[in-house]
C-alpha cells in the first residue's frame, strides 16, 4: 500500500481584493458597533484562507492565533481534527467562490451580540454561516459561535457532543487590541471580570448569559423535560406539558441557593427531528425570574430521542467533583431508535457523584417498566405518575431525593477473573467449493466473489454506497440457522484491502434492512487520510419507509491507537495498520450479554515506527435492546465517495458461539 498523504488535496482559494484590503485594516470594535464585528468576521475569514492556500497550520489548530479571534471556549488545540472537518467552509476541503460578508440584514444585533452573516460557494454548493459576537470587557469584538443555517449545525454544539468543556472567562479573552483583559478571581474555582461580568458560554448570546456563574458549594442539577407532540395529551383536563411547567417553576424557588440548575428540552422546536434537543438554560448558579419564561417558552412539537438528549446532557455537566444530578421527565418512550438505558449508564459513569433520575407521567405500566432502566443504569429513582397531583410530588420528590448524598457502593468482594469459556454452536471456514447450505444470497453476484482455494472467500465490492443500509447492496450473506439462547458472540475473521479509502465489512443480526444491529469496520478517507473506525449501528422502522438511525462511532486513529494521523508519526503508523489489515486481517465481533448487545475488533498491531506492537481489543459501549430478532448476516460494501472505484474483502472464518462464565 502506498503512503497517503498527510493532507487533503490543497484547491486554491481566491480572496476577493475588498476582504484582503479589510485584512490590513486596523480594529475598533466598540460595544454595539455592528462594522467592527463584521471587519474581526473578514480578518478571521482572510487569516484561515491564507493559511489554507499557503499548506500552513489551520488557524483554528493553532491555539495562540485563534485567540485573538474566538472566545476562549471555543479555543482548541486541535479543534479540526475534534469535528473532523473545516467548519468554516463547512466541508473536509474547499473550492470557495461568490463570498459575501455582512450584518445579517434581519438581526444586525439580538441582546448584545452581533450577528454577521457569510455566505459562499464551495464546490458550487451554496453555504450559508450566521457569526455571533459577543463584547469582551476591552470593548473587542468576538466570535462566540458559528452557526451553519446550511448543514444546522452550531461550533459550540459540535463541541459539547463531543465532550468539550466550552466554558470561558471573558476577563482573560486574547483580542486583536492586544493582551488580556484583566480579571480577578474570586473564591475558589470561580473567575469574574474586572466589570463583573460572568463566565462566557459559547453559543450563548450575551444577553442570555446566567447571573452568577458557577456555585462551588452545592450541587449541579440539570432538568430534561419532554418537549414532544405528545405532551399536549390532557389529564384532569390539564395538558401535560401545562402540568409540567407549573411544577417546575413553583418548585425552582425553593431550591437551595447554592443549586446549580440548568434546564434542558428535547422534541420542542421541529416535528419529525431526532436531533431536535437542546440546551435552554446552562448549569450555573441560576436566577429564577430569568428561568420561569425559559420554561414557559417551551412548546410540543416533536419526536422522543430520549438517549440523545442524554448524551448531549454529559457534555452540558459541568466537570466538577461537586454532587450531579440529572432529572428526566417524560411522557413517552424513546422514539428515534437510540438506547436510552445505555446512554444513561454512560452519563453516570462520568463522575462518582453523577445520577439519572426519571418522573415518568401518564405511562402504562409495561412503558413505567421500559423506562426504569433508565434510573437503574443511571443510579438514580424512578417516580411514576398518573394524575397532576402525584406529577408535582413526584417532581419535588424527585428533587428532594437528587440533594441527597449517594450512598456509596458496598466494596465488592475479591474473586479471582472469570474467563467466558464458548461453545461453538456454528462454524464457516470459507473452504469451499460452497458455502453451507443454510447460507443465503441476497442481490448475489457471482462475478464478485469466488473461493480462493487457501481458506477464503474472496469479495469484491464497486458501485459505491454497498454498505449495510442499502437494500440493494451486493452479496449480502444471511445464516437461516436459529440464535442460541442466553449469551452468545457471531465473529468473522476477515482481511480488507484498502483501495478506494471508503470500505466497509458489517456483521448484522437482520429482520430487513430497515430493521437490523450490527457490528461494523470501516474505512473513511478526508483531511489527514484513512481512517480506521468501529461502530455499533442500528436501525428501526418500516420496512418500505425510511428508518430511524442510532449509530455509535469509534474512530481508532483519534486517540485510540494512535492519537492523530494529522502528524508524520502517527500517519506512518496508521498507514502500517492499514496494511497489516490487508495481510493479516482482523476479527470482528457482535456480542450479547443478557439485553445488551456491543460491537468489538481485535487486531495484531505491527511493531514499528517507535510503536510496540501486539493485541489490541476495542469494544464499543453498548445498546439495550428488549427484544432480539434477525439472523445473522455479513456484508461487504463500499460508502457512496468510493464511487467507481473496486474495494476488495477476504472472508476467513465466521462462527457462532455460546459464551457462558
Amino acid at each position: 500500500m502506498s503512503a497517503l498523504p498527510s493532507r487533503a488535496r490543497v484547491l486554491r482559494l481566491v480572496v476577493p481584493f475588498s476582504l484582503a484590503l479589510c485584512a490590513a485594516l486596523p480594529s475598533h470594535a466598540q460595544q454595539g458597533d455592528v462594522a467592527a464585528a463584521e471587519n474581526l468576521v473578514r480578518l478571521f475569514y482572510a487569516e484561515h484562507s491564507k493559511r489554507f492556500n499557503d499548506g500552513d497550520t489551520p488557524l483554528l489548530n493553532d491555539a495562540p492565533a485563534a485567540k485573538e479571534f474566538l472566545v476562549d471556549g471555543l479555543v482548541q488545540g486541535e479543534l479540526q481534527g475534534i469535528l473532523q472537518f473545516d467548519p468554516v467552509y463547512d466541508a473536509q476541503d474547499a473550492s470557495i467562490s461568490d463570498l459575501s460578508i455582512r450584518p445579517d440584514p434581519d438581526t444586525p444585533l439580538l441582546q448584545g451580540a452581533a450577528r454577521i452573516q457569510v455566505t459562499f460557494t464551495n464546490f458550487g454548493m451554496p453555504i450559508r454561516h450566521i457569526y455571533t459576537l459577543i463584547s469582551v470587557p476591552d470593548g473587542s469584538w468576538q466570535i462566540n459561535d458559528i452557526y451553519s443555517e446550511t448543514n444546522d449545525w452550531s461550533l459550540s454544539d459540535l463541541l459539547q457532543s463531543a465532550g468539550v468543556d466550552i466554558r470561558s472567562d471573558p476577563g482573560s479573552e486574547i483580542t486583536l487590541k492586544g493582551g488580556s483583559a484583566a480579571g480577578s478571581t474570586v473564591g475558589s474555582g470561580q473567575t469574574q471580570a474586572a466589570n463583573g461580568v460572568d463566565a462566557v458560554i459559547p453559543g450563548m448570546e450575551e444577553g442570555d448569559l446566567p447571573g452568577n456563574g458557577l456555585s462551588s458549594e452545592g450541587s449541579d442539577l440539570l432538568f430534561v423535560l419532554d418537549g414532544s407532540g405528545s405532551m399536549w395529551g390532557q389529564v384532569d383536563g390539564v395538558a401535560k406539558i401545562t402540568t409540567a411547567k407549573q411544577a417546575l417553576t413553583g418548585l425552582i424557588g425553593d431550591l437551595p441557593a447554592q443549586t446549580n440548575v440548568g434546564l434542558m428540552a428535547y422534541g420542542h422546536r421541529r416535528e419529525g427531528d431526532c436531533e431536535d434537543t437542546e440546551i435552554l438554560y446552562p448549569v450555573s448558579n441560576f436566577d429564577t425570574e430569568r428561568l420561569k419564561p425559559v420554561i414557559d417558552a417551551i412548546t410540543p412539537r416533536g419526536k422522543t430521542p430520549i438517549a440523545a438528549a442524554l448524551q448531549q446532557a454529559a457534555s452540558a455537566m459541568p466537570a466538577s467533583n461537586r454532587p450531579a444530578n440529572v432529572l428526566l421527565i417524560s411522557d413517552g418512550l424513546e422514539t428515534c431508535g437510540g438506547d436510552p438505558c445505555a446512554a444513561a449508564k454512560a452519563l453516570a459513569e462520568r463522575g462518582i457523584n453523577t445520577r439519572v433520575h426519571v418522573v415518568g407521567f401518564d405511562l402504562t405500566q409495561e412503558e413505567n417498566q421500559a423506562l426504569q432502566c433508565i434510573a437503574d443504569n443511571g443510579g438514580g429513582n424512578y417516580y411514576a405518575a398518573n394524575n397532576a397531583e402525584s406529577f408535582t410530588e413526584a417532581v419535588k420528590q424527585a428533587v428532594a431525593d437528587a440533594g441527597k448524598a449517594a450512598e456509596p457502593p458496598a466494596p465488592a468482594p475479591e474473586a479471582e477473573e472469570v474467563v467466558p469459556a464458548s461453545t461453538l454452536v456454528f462454524e464457516e471456514t470459507f473452504d469451499g467449493p460452497e458455502l453451507a447450505a443454510s447460507w443465503q444470497t441476497l442481490n448475489g453476484t457471482d462475478r464478485l466473489t469466488r473461493f480462493t482455494g487457501s481458506g477464503t472467500l474472496f469479495v469484491s465490492a464497486l458501485g459505491g454506497d454497498t454498505i449495510y443500509d442499502n437494500k440493494n447492496a451486493l452479496n449480502r450473506l444471511v445464516l437461516d440457522e436459529p440464535l442460541p439462547d442466553g449469551d452468545f458472540d457471531l465473529s468473522l475473521k476477515f482481511k480488507l484491502h484498502e483501495q478506494s479509502g471508503h470500505e466497509s465489512v458489517s456483521l448484522s443480526l437482520l429482520e430487513d434492512t430497515n430493521n437490523q444491529i450490527g457490528a461494523m469496520a470501516w474505512i473513511w478517507t478526508k483531511g489527514c487520510g484513512s481512517y480506521l473506525n468501529l461502530s455499533l449501528t442500528r436501525l428501526s422502522g418500516d420496512p418500505e419507509g425510511k428508518p430511524e438511525v442510532s449509530r455509535f462511532d469509534v474512530n481508532l486513529f483519534s486517540k485510540q491507537i494512535v492519537k492523530t494521523v494529522c502528524d508524520k508519526a502517527g500517519r506512518a503508523y496508521g498507514n502500517k495498520v492499514l496494511e497489516s489489515l490487508s495481510t493479516d486481517g482482523a476479527l470482528l465481533r457482535l456480542k450479547r450479554r443478557g439485553r445488551a448487545l456491543s460491537a468489538a475488533i481485535e487486531l495484531e498491531l505491527p511493531a514499528a515506527d517507535g510503536q510496540e506492537g501486539g493485541p489490541y481489543v476495542l469494544e464499543t459501549d453498548p445498546v439495550t435492546v428488549l427484544r432480539l430478532a434477525g439472523k445473522p448476516s455479513v456484508l461487504a460494501g463500499q460508502w457512496n465517495k468510493a464511487k467507481s472505484q473496486e474495494s476488495h474483502f477476504e472472508f476467513d472464518r465466521f462462527a457462532i458461539e455460546l459464551v457462558s462464565q
